[in-house]
């Protein structure tokens, strides 16, 4: 990259924006002062943001022309009169991107003279260290922006490929979620037949006597149906006792020989019970385009979806999931779905019929 700096426009989806802007306002991340920006909070390597950091490191090393490495992530929710004055980077921004994820009201970026104006999903690459960038007073609510930091392999700043150690806690963990040639991190992992259909028939006879034998507690913490605008379905979380213990041991085989042959992201467990979803026809069944990842507490990493209906069962009802292009996932029953809880997916309206899943999450440590 020649020039000072670049536009992205549309780095990220706005909807990946929205879910990422969402999931790290409802983080549980003690936020912490700023003393550049002082009306603002801010967050080095917040884990949500290093996934973003890692898994667009090949985008952007192409974008640049250069062999870059991730340093480190740092997130900002700018508040009403927030003032960035005009300043260069330190060596291990020697390559950085700003992302716009959301914004109550547009607020200028300034590159050297140049005004610009980014939307959500909009972001522009610049060389940190040589072109001064600033913000005038910010008029708005708020404004929650990441900065993602790389430096050349190849360059004279490449020793600040460890900068992050410096950024972070010390009982915190890491792992770079970089894309390579042997494993593919933004598709999804199929293993027919996980779950034969004499299986799945009693498993949901015996779900179905153990709701009636409960009361239904209707919020998003109990069983009872989810109902809002982005989603609605019934779910009931299968405890994990023992009349259950051959159910989570097939699933959790499943996901260990997945993610060691397609994945290798670092796990740590199970530690959420499985979720048994209903979407009816009548209902209106469906789940909006949305992300699966946690909060920096509760890291997810890996999403699971088990198909218990036959596809002749139902109409609509199909797991969508978004890596720049939308893939429609397979639906004979039985069959086990993994993906990354970082892609955007969603379950279309049932328009006929009932779709049944299982759902679970796998956790592990933070990305970076």
């Amino acid at each position: 990259m020649k020039e000072e700096y670049k536009i992205v426009r549309g780095l990220i989806s706005i909807d990946e924006a929205m879910e990422f802007g969402a999931s790290i306002s409802q983080s549980s991340v003690t936020w912490e002062g700023d003393e550049q920006v002082p009306t603002s909070k801010s967050c080095p390597n917040h884990s949500i943001c290093n996934i973003l950091l890692g898994s667009l490191a090949k985008q952007i090393s192409e974008l640049t022309g250069k062999n870059l490495i991730p340093t480190y992530s740092y997130t900002r929710i700018y508040l009403r009169g927030a003032e960035l004055k005009p300043h260069k980077d330190r060596p291990s921004c020697e390559y950085s991107v700003t992302l716009n994820l959301a914004q109550t009201h547009p607020w200028a970026l300034f590159m050297g003279e140049n005004e610009l104006n980014l939307t959500p999903g909009d972001g522009v690459i610049y060389k940190g260290c040589e072109i001064k960038h600033y913000r005038k007073k910010f008029e708005g609510e708020s404004y929650t922006q990441v900065f993602l930091h790389y430096v050349d392999a190849d360059g004279p700043y490449r020793d600040y490929m460890y900068d992050f150690i410096n950024t972070r806690k010390k009982e915190e963990t890491f792992e770079f979620v970089i894309p390579d040639t042997g494993h593919n991190h933004s598709n999804y992992y199929k293993i027919h037949n996980v779950l034969p259909d004499i299986v799945i028939d009693r498993l949901i006879s015996k779900i179905n006597e153990d709701k009636l034998s409960t009361a239904m507690v209707s919020n998003s913490k109990g069983d009872g149906i989810e109902d809002s605008i982005k989603r609605r379905s019934q779910i009931y979380w299968i405890p994990k006792t023992k009349e259950y213990l051959d159910l989570y041991t097939v699933i959790l085989k499943a996901i260990i020989a997945c993610n060691s042959e397609f994945y290798q992201f670092k796990l740590s467990g199970l530690p959420e019970s499985i979720q048994y979803t209903v979407y009816n026809e009548n209902d209106n069944g469906h789940y909006d385009w949305h992300l699966d990842m946690g909060t920096q507490a509760v890291i997810r990493k890996l999403s699971v979806v088990v198909q218990l209906s036959d596809p002749s069962e139902y109409e609509g009802g199909t797991l969508e999931i978004n890596n720049g292009r939308i893939l429609e996932v397979e639906k004979e029953k039985g069959t086990m779905i993994m993906f990354p809880s970082y892609m955007l997916h969603r379950v279309t309206p049932v328009t006929k019929g009932t779709r049944r899943s299982l759902v679970a999450w796998v956790n592990g440590p933070a990305f970076i």
